[in-house]
């Protein structure tokens, strides 16, 4: 039975949670990841396995457990403000405090953390951020079949010049905080699993200044959103299972104007699939099924169509996984004149354990994004290969490059560019 997250977990959980509510602030999971009702956990994860020798102490303060960490990383970026012609170059210096406090209780566990990622630009100064992320997160288990999950977020964070969202090159980044709650309940009838979650999600972008002194509104994307999902489970063995599950979202926004009236929403998504873990060498779960975003203003065309929610892991050895990720969904737009857009992603990654202390990953994404109301269709390309050596339980070191290749077609097209980014840095833990 699972009872709690690991300080590496909630690790990667922040960090996808700034990545997530930042660039796409949409219908993204905040809750701790509920281990799948079929899984035997034949094998770990690259990524996930606890190297004996290699894993940081944390400090004990009681029934708690503190793990700070402090990443110190200098990155060269060939083209900040992402631009198709008279691409500009520069040096960033970025530090990540974090820190992360968790009961060592049995059956529950409470979590609490704290992110922060600061970067200093060499030359172009007024591209320099600070962002902030805070949270907790908490699971409940009341008795064997029952368990209560809940999550609270506050983001304070900067929009990528990378965003889909971005269509006007403001001095400075645009600013938003989001406000998140949500909570889950799992009961367990022998082979049967049922669970409900909902979340709640306030939005709030800060208006920009433009080059000519001119204020860029934001105000027609503050938002509130309300996400229910419920979900059905049967284990036909221990080794695979099928599912069935129903989302519906509410999205409302405060303003509109003449170019961009409210962008008020009403949406589902339906899905049924199945996890398997057959053999020692794969496991998954993959859902397929349908989704449609409705808008209450006829201004809007709707979008619907094919939904997929898929991941894949394939061992061909103890030391290599090789990942497999489909995901299809409405995402809100914030370019003016557009109320959403359908978008659809996949990736494959490997991860290989070159030594105990040494993992070398690499990865390539593709995604494309289709706007309504608008000649607008966006295919972006992403290529990643990282190293991470961990030379102690304290202190690591990390290169990765990154590369994003973006071309976008049709008479409202924003830029084709390509950014490519390279980073080593440091990570001092306790």
């Amino acid at each position: 039975m699972r009872t709690g997250l690991h300080p590496l977990h909630l690790v990667r959980l922040a960090g996808g949670l700034m990545a997530a509510i930042a660039v796409t602030a949409q219908a993204q999971e905040i809750l701790p990841t509920e281990a799948p009702q079929t899984s035997m956990q034949r094998y770990t994860a690259v990524t996930d396995r606890q190297q004996p020798g290699y894993e940081a102490p944390g400090i004990a303060l009681g029934s708690w457990r503190l793990s700070p960490s402090l990443a110190i990383q200098t990155i060269g970026d060939d083209n900040i403000f992402v631009q198709d012609r008279g691409r500009k170059a520069d040096a960033i210096l970025r530090l990540k405090p974090e820190a992360t406090l968790q009961t060592s209780w049995g059956a529950n566990s409470v979590a609490l953390h704290a992110l922060g990622t600061i970067d200093r630009y060499a030359r172009y100064v007024s591209e320099d951020i600070a962002d902030v992320d805070l949270g907790a997160t908490g699971t409940f288990n009341l008795g064997s079949s029952t368990s209560i999950r809940t999550s609270l977020r506050y983001l304070d964070a900067h929009q990528s010049r990378q965003s889909q969202d971005a269509f006007a090159q403001t001095i400075h980044p645009v600013r938003s905080t989001t406000t998140a709650a949500a909570a889950a309940i799992r009961q367990d009838f022998g082979r049967l699993r049922l669970s409900a979650d909902a979340t709640y999600a306030r939005r709030n972008y800060h208006d920009g200044t433009l080059p000519d002194g001119s204020i860029y509104e934001q105000d027609s994307s503050d938002n509130n959103s309300y996400r229910v999902g419920v979900r059905a489970a049967y284990a036909a063995s221990p080794a695979m299972g099928f599912f069935v599950r129903a989302v519906g979202d509410w999205r409302n926004f405060r303003l509109g104007t003449v170019q961009t009236p409210k962008r008020d929403s009403r949406g589902y998504q339906l899905l049924a699939g199945i996890e398997f873990e057959p053999a020692a060498l794969v496991r998954g779960s993959i859902g397929v099924g349908y989704v449609s975003q409705h808008f209450l203003n006829r201004f809007y065309t709707d979008l619907s169509g094919p939904a997929i929610n898929a991941k894949v892991e394939y061992f061909p050895t103890q030391l290599t996984t090789i990942t497999l990720r489909a995901d299809r969904q409405v995402l809100d737009s914030g370019i003016p004149g557009s109320g959403g857009y359908l978008s659809t992603e996949a990736s494959l990654g490997i991860d290989h354990e070159l030594m105990r202390s040494l993992i070398i990953s690499a990865s390539a994404g593709y995604q494309h994004n289709t706007f309504n109301n608008l000649d607008r269709r966006d295919d972006r390309i992403t290529a990643t290969a990282r190293a991470t050596w961990r030379l102690n339980r304290m202190m690591a070191l990390e290169a990765r490059y990154d590369r994003l290749d973006q071309s976008s077609h049709g008479v409202d097209r924003y830029r084709s560019y390509v950014d490519n980014r390279l980073m080593v840095g440091v990570t001092l833990r306790r």
